[in-house]
């Protein structure tokens, strides 16, 4: 069969096309048919073009999806499969197409295990295999792809350790290995990604103390996602050196002590999100970091819910941004004594959230003040007095 296919196109372009494609080139059509074999269902027929039944689907640069090298005629330098529903397995033929730049499958049905020789794609810079249902473990030999600069492997089945030859990926700016089942710490490599700008590892199973200068050796993180894991100890007050930060998100782990008042330092910073944590405070400590967060002008989400968080509301609540912050969420700690008339200044709050703690007192004239206010939720507190 194969040897046919090759006949094909030779009798189509001509002897003298053909002196013009190496062998190689069609040893990157040939991997292609070895991957269109093991999909299994191609519900959108996205990959009926994949064919050398006729003469027009013999190029195959042009079938959907595939794209070639004008410097290279022949080689294939993208793969781009992402969203066509498509059912089945990653053959390791796609190992063969060394000239890849792009490989993107993202957002469809397929299963299996990772092939291990993807890892000698040398020239790939993206490896986009998110939201499929990949099984096993990432292959360590993805380590070796020292061009790559996105590593998207999130909302897949995979389990085992995040491979310390990872840490190898000195041009890595991107590494989503969110929405899986990984266990274990993260590797120290990673951790020194001096160029890592973001880091999702949410929703797995991974266990440890965040190294005391993460925030030193991630300098340019803009992102860090580890929301759902198993995380514990206090948060890093190093992270507020990460001076280009927007995203934090820490929600759903084990973390204990203050909020770090160096967060502050994060000018960018519009995400902090430390919910479900057993982060404290209280009358006479703790608060510090609710002051220092006035320098963030593009705050819009403070989510502290489920904490273990006491004392009374610091009246430098009012000091943070009024122009952006639009969810404030303090519920389920141990808070007390009245809510601060300094809230009112806080007039961009969309959602404020003072549920299931000991707050006490009128409700003030504060209220009336949040104009934008689509959700308040006060319940569960020792309000007394009149609604406003």
């Amino acid at each position: 069969m194969i040897l046919a296919v090759v006949l094909a196109l030779l009798l189509f372009y001509g002897a003298g096309h053909a002196d013009s494609l190496p062998q190689n080139s069609t040893d990157d059509m040939l991997s292609l048919l070895d991957f269109r074999k093991e999909i299994s269902s191609d519900p959108g027929g996205f990959l009926t073009s994949w064919n050398t039944n006729n003469s027009s689907a013999a190029d195959y640069c042009g079938w959907n999806g595939v794209t070639c090298s004008r410097k290279h005629p022949g080689r294939v330098i993208e793969l781009n499969l992402s969203s066509q529903s498509l059912q089945g397995l990653i053959s390791p033929s796609l190992g063969n197409l060394t000239f890849l730049r792009i490989l993107d499958l993202s957002s469809n049905m397929l299963a299996g295990p990772i092939p291990p020789n993807i890892g000698s794609l040398f020239h790939l810079k993206i490896l986009d295999l998110d939201s499929n249902n990949f099984t096993g473990a990432i292959p360590s030999s993805l380590g070796n792809i020292s061009k790559l600069e996105l590593l998207l492997l999130q909302d897949n089945q995979l389990i085992g350790t995040i491979p310390q030859d990872l840490g190898k990926l000195s041009n890595l700016y991107e590494l989503l290995l969110g929405h899986n089942s990984l266990s274990g710490s993260i590797p120290t490599t990673i951790l020194k990604q001096r160029n890592l700008r973001i880091l999702d590892l949410g929703e797995n199973s991974l266990r440890m103390m965040l190294p005391s200068d993460i925030g030193h050796t991630l300098p340019q993180l803009g992102a860090l996602s580890l929301y759902n894991n198993m995380f514990y100890g206090p948060i890093p007050a190093s992270l507020g050196n990460a001076s280009i930060l927007m995203i934090l998100d820490l929600t759903a782990n084990s973390f204990t002590g203050h909020v770090p008042s160096s967060l502050g330092n994060l000018t960018y910073l519009s995400l902090l999100q430390l919910e479900q944590n057993n982060l404290k405070a209280n009358d006479n400590e703790g608060w510090e970091f609710i002051d220092a967060l006035r320098k963030c002008q593009f705050l819009e989400k403070l989510l502290l819910s489920y904490n273990q968080l006491g004392g009374a509301i610091p009246n430098s609540v009012g000091k943070l941004s009024n122009n952006s912050l639009q969810y404030l969420r303090f519920g389920r700690n141990n808070l007390s004594g009245a809510v601060p008339e300094s809230m009112g200044n806080l007039i961009a709050l969309n959602t404020l959230d003072l549920e299931q703690n000991n707050l006490n007192g009128l409700i003030g004239s504060w209220v009336g003040k949040l104009n934008n206010l689509v959700r308040l939720s006060l319940s569960d507190n020792n309000f007394s007095g009149p609604i406003p």
